[in-house]
């Protein structure tokens, strides 16, 4: 699989058969490589997430549109197939299932080519300091519950926000990911352009247990093959 980081928490993902491009909000547009398919998938319709310059490839035939159900600004002659939370799909040799999200939308468990792929969206342990416990346990529970439906997948590449919002706390729903499920390579996301934040954090004793398993593509066009 070839990686490329396009923008906040936009990665192009190319396998034998397909391009997939998660949750494009900006950066360099991808096309479609000869031969494979291009396939969008929109996490939920936060400008962070979702830009409508997905459907200047529209034109294409080989493009697939998969979007949370939630979104309501498209183009409304685009052939778009529209996901909800927890279900599973086909896709011609390609499966999908979605998990629900702790803010909004859906997170993304794609397989394709061999290749298991997991792209969480906002789906992240939101502590915030300050936050009463109540509010505290019930994010923690539903998150928890979430990645309890994975915890049985071998999970070749996944995409997990790393929020400098959250100060100290904003490794937290990385480090639960990478400890509870079976992650071959974690990239860190949404980290608003703070990439100091992502490598103290990659550096630090929270993350040695799995240090060299996360995979740092800071700049927009890092790339890289695995």
């Amino acid at each position: 699989m070839k990686i490329t980081y396009l923008s906040h928490s936009g990665f192009a993902v190319e396998t034998p058969s397909a391009l997939l491009v998660f949750d494009y909000s900006g950066g360099e547009l991808p096309e479609r490589p000869n031969g494979k398919k291009l396939v969008f998938f929109v996490s939920h319709y936060h400008d962070d997430h979702y830009s409508k310059r997905i459907f200047e490839r529209a034109d294409d035939g080989e493009t697939v549109y998969i979007l949370d159900s939630g979104i309501t600004r498209f183009p409304e002659k685009v052939e778009i197939t529209f996901v909800s939370e927890r279900n599973s799909y086909n896709f011609d040799g390609m499966t999908v299932q979605t998990l629900r999200s702790t803010d909004c939308g859906v997170a993304y468990l794609v397989k394709l080519d061999g290749y298991t792929v997991y792209h969480a969206g906002d789906l992240h342990l939101w502590l915030w300091e300050g936050s009463p416990s109540f509010a505290r346990r019930a994010v923690q529970n539903a998150f928890e519950a979430e990645l309890a439906l994975i915890a049985d997948e071998s999970i070749d590449l996944a995409f997990l926000p790393l929020d400098p919002r959250q100060e100290s706390e904003g490794g937290l729903g990385f480090d639960y990911a990478m400890k509870k499920l079976d992650i071959k390579r974690g990239v860190p996301m949404h980290f608003w352009g703070n990439a100091d934040y992502v490598r103290q954090f990659a550096s630090s004793e929270t993350a040695k247990p799995y240090a060299d398993r996360i995979l740092l593509l800071l700049t927009e066009g890092d790339g890289a093959e695995i």
